[in-house]
């Protein structure tokens, strides 16, 4: 990456951290709180080190720190840090400003768990391989594998982009990693009004169309309850020369 996409990129997330926060914040989903209780059950916590690697405000830090000894928080984005120290307890963690590409250039260490969640630019092989190389035990990658409702997505475009968490499995195959995966669903219920209905799709449709599928979902009702299931999956393995891998 150049030194002008990586700034364009700082930037993008420096200018976004408050609403992204915001964003995390509203979240109905105990996203950290189900994926915590997990690793405790599956031993993986606690854990003497920890590399959250593009931990952007600290969404995991502050559920994690707690059954961490040293926690290492690496982001492009110095805004993103900013937030993320506000959820500091009692803890040893490092805050690290550096892109991914010149933290695994630059890394002196590794790590009894490296984690990531939702990361936008772990895309290669390469890429994982050089997360890997972060561990000497466990490797944890997240991510938002399906969102779907009852009012919204029937309407909605397909979403065409590659999918990662599958890309990552077959690198591992390939590479003779053996993995676990795990998924995590939630649900949630909220009403939704007629009003914000049409205007959500304003960009998207036509008014005819709009109006044609508000009449045949709301009829005479201005709301509309709107039922929504997310799943995010969790893929877990172990360095290969760990010495918890049995030979």
């Amino acid at each position: 990456m150049t030194d002008d996409y990586l700034n364009e990129l700082e930037q993008f997330w420096d200018e976004f951290a408050e609403e992204y926060e915001t964003i995390q914040q509203e979240s109905p989903f105990p996203i950290a709180e189900k994926l915590k209780q997990f690793l405790l059950q599956q031993a993986i916590l606690p854990a003497h080190s920890f590399l959250d690697l593009a931990g952007g405000s600290g969404r995991y830090l502050a559920e994690f720190q707690d059954t961490v000894g040293h926690y290492t928080l690496v982001d492009i984005s110095n805004e993103m840090l900013e937030i993320a120290k506000t959820k500091l307890q009692d803890s040893d963690v490092a805050f690290v400003h550096q892109d991914q590409e010149r933290f695994f250039q630059s890394a002196t260490e590794t790590f009894d768990v490296v984690f990531t969640a939702m990361n936008p630019v772990l895309l290669t092989k390469e890429d994982l391989l050089a997360f890997t190389a972060q561990s000497h035990r466990w490797c944890l990658i997240f991510r938002l594998v399906q969102q779907t409702d009852n009012l919204f997505s029937p309407y909605e475009e397909t979403d065409t982009k590659p999918n990662l968490m599958e890309n990552y499995k077959q690198i591992l195959k390939e590479s003779g990693i053996s993995y676990n995966s795990q998924d995590f669903t939630f649900t949630y219920s909220e009403e939704v009004t007629r009003d914000f209905f049409e205007a959500y799709f304003e960009k998207e449709l036509s008014l005819k169309k709009i109006n044609q599928i508000a009449e045949k979902i709301f009829g005479l009702s201005e709301t509309q309850l709107n039922f929504q299931t997310v799943c995010y999956q969790l893929i877990y393995y172990l360095v290969p020369d760990s010495p918890l891998v049995k030979s």
